[in-house]
């Protein structure tokens, strides 16, 4: 009897075990297809796990721990940054080192130019004429402006100075000086020559609608430099208020460049007289800022200052 009740009793449990098992198989299926299917771009995101903090690691003593280089961005002029600028900054600043070496050589270069030009500042050269100026060029004693100065690269120097008055003033010093050396031969062989009717010669002279070209006994040419400069000077004869008047006028041509393709001259006039008198040829000389121009062998001047209108053809055959 007692085993019966028993067996009665599991009989019971059984159904009962049975639904368990039943309902945790269903729940596993469950769980497994919500975390195979494929998620609904509008379904909840499913709940992330915490993450536990790293932990910093501990360094051994007297290991140091590498570290990247840190570069810092190149600046210009406090905007925008040019490549290759502070090489070009580093080359000017070699430049300016390098200017400033030749600048001081420069200086003491013009330093001993400037007391060699000055010095013939004040000289006399009153009387130089154009026909001593011819004799002596017949005689070998000169030919072109740099043979005046000893040599060419004194002469280049003396262009680089900027002061063509005083250029000017050297040249005619040196010239009176060539004359006084050989006074005696000149003296000898003063023949009173016209103008050559040959280049280089004036075609043209007129200052104020007065024909100087007329007034000319003697004119002379140097010959030309490398880059074309030139001496020209003439001497001429006038009556003005009733006076006779010797004069002779030197013109220094210097080039200074060329300008739609014509050689540009600097022209620097000075003039000797007889007798201080406003003549048409004292008017053009006390012009200043004179320049030129040559196109082939004809050299060109004109000029309006001050009410006198000056107007010069030559003609240098080379």
């Amino acid at each position: 009897m007692a085993t019966c009740k028993a067996k009665l009793s599991q009989a019971k449990k059984l159904p009962a075990a049975l639904f368990a098992a039943t309902a945790l198989s269903f729940l596993g299926t469950a769980a497994f297809a919500q975390t195979s299917a494929p998620q609904s771009p509008n379904a909840p995101a499913a709940p992330v796990a915490p993450v536990a903090p790293v932990q910093p690691v501990n360094v051994a003593p007297g290991v140091s721990m590498p570290s990247l280089p840190r570069i810092s961005a190149p600046v210009s002029g406090g905007t925008f940054y040019t490549p290759g600028k502070r090489f070009l900054n580093n080359d000017a600043a070699a430049q300016d080192i390098s200017a400033g070496d030749k600048q001081t050589k420069k200086s003491a270069s013009s330093s001993e130019l400037e007391k060699t030009l000055l010095g013939a500042a004040g000289a006399d050269f009153s009387g130089l004429t154009a026909q001593d100026l011819v004799q002596m060029a017949q005689s070998g004693s000169i030919t072109n402006v740099s043979s005046l100065l000893g040599t060419s690269n004194f002469y280049n120097r003396a262009n680089a100075s900027g002061d063509n008055q005083v250029l000017l003033q050297k040249i005619l010093s040196e010239l009176t000086e060539i004359k006084k050396a050989q006074s005696q031969s000149l003296a000898s062989s003063s023949t009173g020559t016209k103008p050559s009717t040959l280049p280089p010669k004036i075609l043209r002279f007129v200052v104020n609608a007065n024909d100087v070209l007329s007034k000319c006994v003697q004119v002379y040419f140097s010959d030309t430099e490398s880059d074309g400069s030139f001496l020209l000077t003439g001497d001429a004869k006038c009556l003005f208020e009733n006076e006779n008047i010797s004069e002779t006028f030197y013109l220094l041509f210097k080039a200074s460049g060329t300008q739609n393709s014509k050689t540009v001259y600097t022209v620097t006039p000075t003039l000797s007289q007889s007798k201080k008198a406003g003549t048409p040829l004292g008017k053009f000389c006390s012009a200043v800022n004179l320049t030129a121009s040559r196109v082939g062998n004809l050299v060109t001047l004109h000029s309006l200052q001050d009410g006198t209108m000056a107007d010069l053809l030559l003609d240098i055959g080379r």
